[in-house]
């Protein structure tokens, strides 16, 4: 398992005013974020209550852990990383696809991303993901993210594309499939099949 500096408790939840910040912020179209259909706005807010609430899950497990010292080491990191994994996944263990990426949700980001990765410049973007990250590598919810391979690259543009995320959370890809990874615990949240176009 990769070493990921974990700050523990984390400061309080973000919940609703990350769900209804982002939301707004995407549909005013800033921080070069696309307007947004009302369709498509009521989509990307559920999408964050959702996020919201597993922050405040991620939050209430990171805290009941005992903080890291200042000068931990990097075993004392990848132990409570362990931990917090450990206990997101026991607080979790019902979590299946779909629970935060829902069929709406799915079906928008596909929209987005074959919109991020048409033409050449698409075709480049394509190429850099899959770089060291093949199609083909197994994926599951609540499973560490395979060591196997690198954390795979993400274009500004394409970030920018999609919904804002809270601190803890990131969008990547595995093959083609985009995966919600929660790097403090190191931990595949939820996925979405077939996100990235085919070249």
């Amino acid at each position: 398992m990769r070493t990921i500096t974990i700050r523990m408790g984390q400061a309080a939840s973000v919940a609703a005013g990350l769900a209804l910040g982002a939301a707004t912020a995407l549909a005013a179209g800033q921080g070069e974020r696309p307007a947004l259909s009302p369709a498509d706005s009521k989509v990307v807010a559920d999408f964050q209550v959702r996020v919201a609430d597993y922050v405040k899950l991620h939050e209430k497990v990171e805290s009941s852990l005992k903080p890291l010292p200042k000068d931990a080491t990097p075993q004392q990191v990848d132990a409570a990383q362990r931990q917090l994994m450990a206990g997101i996944v026991a607080a979790r263990a019902g979590a299946k696809p779909g629970d935060i990426f829902t069929p709406e949700a799915q079906a928008y980001l596909r929209k987005v991303l074959t919109a991020q990765f048409a033409g050449k410049e698409g075709a480049e973007k394509r190429a850099s993901i899959l770089d060291e990250n093949p199609i083909g590598t197994p994926v599951r919810i609540n499973g560490p993210y395979p060591d196997a391979i690198p954390l795979s690259t993400m274009p500004p543009t394409v970030i920018q594309a999609l919904p804002k995320l809270p601190e803890q959370l990131e969008f990547r890809f595995i093959g083609d499939r985009l995966i919600l990874f929660d790097h403090h615990a190191h931990l595949m949240v939820d996925y979405v099949d077939r996100a990235l176009p085919r070249g």
